[in-house]
Parts: structure tokens; sequence; C-alpha cells
């Protein structure tokens, strides 16, 4: 099972963007305020930190995935498995939450929670117990998708927006822009590491990844940017910090030639193609874990089975509020992220570097 250099490329946006609505941009707007898209920028150049470890990892043994690298470093890389596979069903279970209570909040108000996720899993799970191949293709089909409707968006937007609203430039200070870069990080950057459950033998193409990853990256990177420049120029950011999904609000302002109007439930279908796919390679990365690291036969999807349970579990009693849930996302989450996602594959990356020489 293979995936071109270019559907890995995709694959990896979704992982970037899966908390960018609703938890990212409102912890990066609360810290740095209109200077937000400062801390998007800084954050951008911080995140190469953690790309060139990714990187690393992924060139350690071509024909290993994180998991089976792992592996090779004995008990203690089975108990890194372990852990890296249970933080992995828990971020799984933040962006479905994140997903559940964005539809539940805008759409369908008067239907429980637990229900929304349940009918979401559905779809993920019949994603996730495809090959790889599979996976790749249909996330390839929602990435272009996205693009379109991310472009009919921000151009139906764009005259409507006041700079004004960004000045004064550098009035939060330099700790609250660092506090929002950090946020970005944690939020959207660190979860790459998930990535890395494909090995680099099973990549077309594997010495064009660069090229195409960063081509990908700086798109997204450049959509972050102008999603947050949008919500602060229309809303102002008084008003975008009082909603906690911002970026769908201001798409009820598009009025097309005053026919094309009320379009953000079609337009904000980009935001769930995100949050289904990276649960989706989240559930191929704990089947792969699990499979590897214990030796196990996924028998009848049993593993994705008990997965996709625990997850809607967690998702549904994790929060008692979207005050808590703003509150975890804005001061814990990314500290969380930086221990797992950066921290231990750093440690992964010196151990492995260490028994080579």
């Amino acid at each position: 099972m293979k995936v071109t250099n270019s559907e890995y490329a995709c694959l990896s946006s979704f992982l970037i963007r899966s908390l960018f609505f609703g938890p990212a941009i409102y912890s990066i707007l609360h810290f740095a305020l209109q200077d937000g898209w400062i801390s998007i920028i800084v954050s951008f150049i911080l995140s190469f930190i953690p790309l060139i470890i990714y990187y690393k990892l992924l060139n350690c043994n071509p024909n290993d995935n994180i998991v089976s690298l792992n592996n090779k470093l004995g008990l203690i890389g089975k108990i890194i498995n372990t852990i890296l596979t249970a933080f992995v069903i828990f971020h799984a279970s933040l962006i479905l939450w994140n997903l559940t209570n964005f539809i539940y909040s805008q759409f369908l108000f008067q239907t429980p929670l637990i229900v929304i996720a349940i009918i979401i899993s559905f779809g993920i799970f019949y994603i996730s117990i495809k090959n790889l191949t599979t996976i790749a293709r249909t996330g390839t089909v929602f990435f272009i998708i996205s693009t379109i409707l991310y472009f009919i968006a921000a151009l139906s937007l764009i005259s409507k927006c006041d700079l004004n609203g960004l000045k004064p430039i550098f009035n939060s200070g330099i700790m609250s822009i660092l506090k929002g870069s950090f946020s970005s990080l944690g939020l959207n950057i660190f979860p790459l590491f998930i990535i890395l459950i494909i090995p680099k033998n099973n990549i077309k193409n594997n010495n064009k990844i660069i090229s195409s990853f960063f081509k990908v990256y700086i798109f997204r990177y450049l959509c972050m940017l102008s999603v947050l420049v949008i919500c602060v120029a229309i809303l102002g950011i008084e008003l975008t910090n009082l909603y906690q999904y911002p970026e769908y609000h201001i798409l009820k302002t598009i009025n097309i030639a005053n026919f094309f109007q009320r379009v953000e439930s079609v337009l904000s279908v980009q935001w769930i193609f995100d949050a289904v796919m990276s649960i989706a390679l989240c559930l191929y990365y704990v089947k792969e874990s699990i499979t590897k690291t214990f030796n196990l036969k996924n028998k009848f999807n049993l593993i994705n089975i008990i997965c996709i349970i625990s997850i809607l579990i967690i998702a549904n009693y994790i929060f008692t509020s979207n005050t808590v849930a703003e509150t975890f996302y804005k001061n814990i989450y990314p500290f969380l992220t930086s221990i797992f996602f950066l921290i231990i594959p750093l440690i992964i990356l010196i151990i492995v570097k260490v028994k080579k020489t």
C-alpha cells in the first residue's frame, strides 16, 4: 500500500487544521488580540523545529514507521508506543468533541451531542477500515473540495475587510504574541507527528516529499493567517473574541449579487472534512500501533470498533461545558501536545541516533 507524495502532503494538511476552527483561533486571539496574525507568522518560523525532528524520524529507517521504529528499542519502545497510542486516542476525542459541538451549536441544537457524534463516527469508521491508499485518495478529494470552498469564501469576504481593525500593532505585547504562537504550535503543528505512521518507503517518489509537503504546508498556513485576519477585519477583535466559532459567523455575511446568500452551511463543510480525516488518520495510527506493538491481528476490525467507541465515550464526557473546554484548549492542551508530540519524539530520535553510533 503506497501513497503519492502529494497525497501524503494532503493528509498532513488535515492534521494542521483539525483544531484550528474554534480552539486554535480562539486561543490565539485571546492571548494576542489583534496581533494574532503576528502570532501565526511567528509560529510558522518556530514550526521548523518540530518539522526537522519529524523529518529526521521519517528518515531514520525508510522501511519503518514511528511504531516499528520504537519497537526496535525493546521494552522502552513498546512503553513509548503505548503512551503515544493512548494520547492519539485522546487527541482524536478532542477533535470529535470540537466537531460535534460545532454542529450542535450551529445546526442541530435540539439534537443530543452523543447522537451527532455517533452519526459522524459511522463515516469515520468506514474510512478507517479501508487501506492506506483509499484513505489517502479520499483525503485528496476532500482537500480539493476544501480548497475550492476556501477560495469561494475568501474572495467573497475580502471586500468587506477593514484592516484598521488590526491596529494598533504590537498593542498586546511580545509575551502575549509568543503565547498565541505557542497555542498555534500546540494545536496545529505538533499533531503532524501522527503522519509518521506512514513509512517513507510507502510513499511514491519520496525524494520529492519536502517539495510537495511545503507547498501544501505554506498554503495551509496562509489559509489560517487569512482566516484570522478576515475575522478581525470584519468583526473587530471584541466581537471576534465573543464568538466561539467566529470563522463561521463571518460566512453569514456573504452575499453574492443578492442571489447567493446563507451559504455558510455549505462553506463550513471544509472544517468537517478536516476533522473527519484527522480522526480517521488517528484511528489508522492507533490500529497500526496496537497490531505492531502487541503482535495482534485486527480480526473483524475489532481494534477499530473498540477505538471508535473509546473516542466516542471520551468525547461525550470530557468537558462539562464550553467554558471548561475553552480553558483546557487554551491553557493546558498546547503543553500536553508539546510533551507527547515534540519532547517524546525528540527523545526517540536521540535514542535511535545513539544506538546507531
